[in-house]
């Protein structure tokens, strides 16, 4: 796994702390780590189906809003490429890889709220 921390626009996260507040930022975290666990726990056959798409598609947006900028991306792959039909085997391991990655940085964040290595 990369280094988690290069996978958080730090900036970006803690400007949304502060805009929402601590407890609403705390309940958007929370938010992201449920979908990110239940799509990391999702069979591949069904990640790619309608009802996991439709979660990528809004994880998309939690992501990017947070500052999860790898996972955003790899959301975006999947969500375009599940627009056009077919989701490449390749774009699902990388958006698995950046799950991973968010939930550990999540894990971090969880509790502080603030970014690792702040």
């Amino acid at each position: 796994m990369q280094n988690t921390v290069a996978d958080l626009d730090h900036a970006t996260h803690e400007q949304v702390a502060r805009l929402l507040g601590a407890v609403r930022a705390a309940e958007m975290l929370d938010l992201l780590g449920g979908s990110l666990a239940t799509l990391r726990d999702m069979p591949e056959a069904e990640f790619a189906a309608p009802a996991g798409l439709a979660l990528v598609h809004r994880l998309k947006s939690e992501a990017g809003l947070m500052g999860f900028d790898r996972l955003a991306r790899a959301c975006d792959a999947v969500d375009a490429a599940g627009s056009r039909g077919e989701v490449p085997a390749e774009d699902l391991a990388r958006l698995r890889e950046a799950i991973a990655s968010a939930l550990a940085i999540v894990d971090m964040l969880d509790g502080c709220g603030k970014c690792p290595n702040d």
